[in-house]
């Protein structure tokens, strides 16, 4: 764990937590980081997004395969728009134009970004990006009767697990920039992911049902290691690898080692911002960090491991 937490160091790395067992065993705060300092967590909060849908599908307020226009009410005149599933939105598949990168304090409106024109067939493709998810909160938040995704979410879940998340990156509307606007701490993060891994239950009561919960760790043909806003340890295609950025960049050593364990998920993204869960180990394992442009995924998670550099 310190070899792993000294590279991340070496690495703009600002805070790490590993969680064995249900407790933390290991903390360590660089450059800048410390117990009680939000961090940002990019489109590691996207994972938010995931979860929540799974509350709502139990909650009976959406099923993932119904058309969003239930909630969407202008999306059912445009043929193609009408067609795009819950499900299409949580897994960046559904169509819609590829949305900006950096940060949504200029994002459009979430009802602007449902707007936007489609790129190309709902299902038909991969395409990371925020407005999918944002969209989706859009969808869900027309279903909740009064409250919004942001309540919700807090009273659903964050609340009944005791963490604390901030929505420092809003849209023009002041709706939360979920695809990345969110602020934590590494222990709150760490909670979370503690949640998630025992299958939404926390300290004996099931906030979220297990088996739904499954959903989120199930990846789509267009892109088997990404689920419902969780990343998989799951091999990709050479082509895929190659089209998609986000894999022929950062999760592709990943998605493809011949030893990561197999039911490794992650939230992640700029600036190297990580949440890890793996069940089998019984590990939970927070990175946070600034400046990580030179981190390599594979080389943290040999150390923390197996305890040697990814080469050797």
């Amino acid at each position: 764990m310190k070899a792993a937490a000294d590279y991340s160091k070496s690495q703009g790395g600002q805070t790490m937590l590993v969680r064995f067992d249900g407790k933390a065993v290991f903390e360590q705060y660089d450059n800048g980081g410390a117990i009680d300092q939000p961090q940002g967590l990019a489109s590691g909060c996207k994972s938010f997004v995931g979860v929540a849908a799974i509350a709502a599908v139990q909650d009976g307020l959406i099923q993932l395969d119904n058309p969003a226009s239930e909630g969407i009410a202008e999306w059912k005149d445009d043929q193609a728009k009408a067609a795009v599933t819950y499900r299409q939105l949580l897994s960046m598949t559904s169509g819609l134009t590829k949305s900006v990168t950096g940060k949504g304090a200029t994002a459009p409106a979430w009802k602007e970004q449902a707007g936007k024109p489609m790129a190309t067939k709902p299902g038909e493709r991969f395409e990371y990006g925020a407005f999918h998810q944002n969209v989706f909160c859009y969808a869900l938040t027309r279903k909740l009767g009064g409250e919004t995704f942001e309540a919700y979410l807090k009273r659903r879940i964050l609340d009944l697990i005791g963490v604390k998340v901030e929505w420092r990156l809003r849209c023009d509307d002041g709706n939360p920039w979920v695809g990345g606007g969110a602020w934590m701490t590494a222990r709150d993060w760490g909670v979370f992911g503690e949640f998630v891994r025992h299958g939404g239950n926390w300290k004996g009561r099931q906030i979220v049902d297990a088996k739904l919960l499954s959903a989120c760790f199930q990846g789509t043909e267009q892109n088997p290691a990404d689920g419902l806003t969780w990343w998989l340890k799951s091999p990709e295609r050479a082509e895929l690898v190659r089209e998609i950025p986000l894999l022929s960049e950062e999760w592709g050593a990943v998605a493809n080692s011949d030893w990561l364990p197999g039911d490794l998920v992650a939230a992640f993204r700029g600036g190297k911002q990580r949440l890890y869960l793996i069940p089998s180990l019984k590990l939970v394992v927070v990175r946070q960090g600034s400046n990580s442009q030179g981190f390599s995924e594979v080389e943290f998670l040999s150390l923390l491991l197996r305890g040697k550099s990814e080469g050797k």
